[in-house]
This record gives C-alpha cells, sequence and structure tokens, in this order.
C-alpha cells in the first residue's frame, strides 16, 4: 500500500475513529494516543492492510482492540488470591434475599390475568421471541405488545402499592 493510497483510504477515517475511541475511553486524550497509535500499527502493516477487502473495517477493529487493552491496563483483574473473602452466612443471605423476591414475583403473577401472567412468563423467563409468543397464545403481534405492556403495568402497580 502506498502512502498516497493509506492517506486516501485511512486518513479521512479519523474523525469517526476518535469518536469511537471517545466513548470507549471516556477520556479525549486516551482517545488521540489510541487513534494515533492505531495509524502507527497501520502503517506497520499496511502490506496487509492492503490486501484486506474492506480495509476501513480493519482499521476500525484495530482501533477497538486497542482501546480494549488500554481499558484491561487500566482496570487490571486482581488474582483470585487477593479477592474479599464470601462467608456461607453472606451465600445464604443473599441466598434467602433471592427465594423472597422469588416467592413475591410468583404471589404477584398468581394476581395477574392468566393470559398476562403467560405472556410475561414466555418473554422475560422463557425468553421467547413475539412471533413465538404469538403462535403460543394465539394472538396477533398488537395484541402480544398490548398484553404484555398491561402485565408489566399491573405488575409495577402491585408492587407500588405494596401488594
Amino acid at each position: 500500500m502506498t502512502q498516497r493510497r493509506f492517506l486516501d483510504t485511512l486518513l479521512p477515517l479519523q474523525p469517526t475513529m476518535r469518536m469511537v475511541a471517545e466513548r470507549l475511553l471516556g477520556d479525549k486524550e486516551d482517545a488521540a494516543d489510541a487513534v494515533q497509535e492505531t495509524y502507527t500499527r497501520l502503517w506497520e502493516q499496511r502490506q496487509k492492510v492492503a490486501k484486506h477487502v474492506a480495509p476501513e473495517a480493519y482499521a476500525m477493529q484495530t482501533l477497538k482492540n486497542l482501546c480494549v487493552s488500554m481499558l484491561r491496563q487500566r482496570h487490571p483483574l486482581e488474582p483470585v488470591e487477593q479477592l474479599p473473602e464470601v462467608s456461607d452466612e453472606d451465600v445464604r443471605h443473599e441466598t434467602e434475599v433471592l427465594e423472597e423476591r422469588a416467592a413475591t414475583f410468583d404471589r404477584l403473577m398468581a394476581r395477574l390475568p392468566e393470559v398476562q401472567s403467560k405472556a410475561i412468563r414466555m418473554k422475560y423467563i422463557q425468553q421467547m421471541s413475539h412471533e413465538e409468543m404469538q403462535q403460543a397464545l394465539g394472538m396477533t403481534s398488537a395484541n402480544v405488545y398490548t398484553t404484555l405492556s398491561r402485565a408489566v403495568t399491573n405488575l409495577k402497580q402491585m408492587i407500588h402499592h405494596g401488594r
């Protein structure tokens, strides 16, 4: 890849690269460093870049990988030995809290109309698509959306009113 082709192909990406780097890193100076380092790497690998069908995409992926590396350097993983101890009592307490929340959820779900309860379970527990829900419930797409909306609204009201 010649210098002219490199500049014509990849230099126009600089504003986009800077914006992406700022979003990923959250710091303008680090973003500028990341973009500069990306261009340095791309220039060093220009023969490899020239063979790519989409050198622009290759450049953006190089930038993203570099940003991820920079983020990892900022927040290195702690060795397992340095993690705080979790006692059996903490685990039991968390388990009790989760069981209590599940029981409350089950009580609230039992108070919903049957079709709303089924819709909530299909969507959020079984993670069915709207198309699958349409078939299972025998409803149109609009009816599925309406049923889910009403179910969520009813649950929110029950939680808000402490029922």
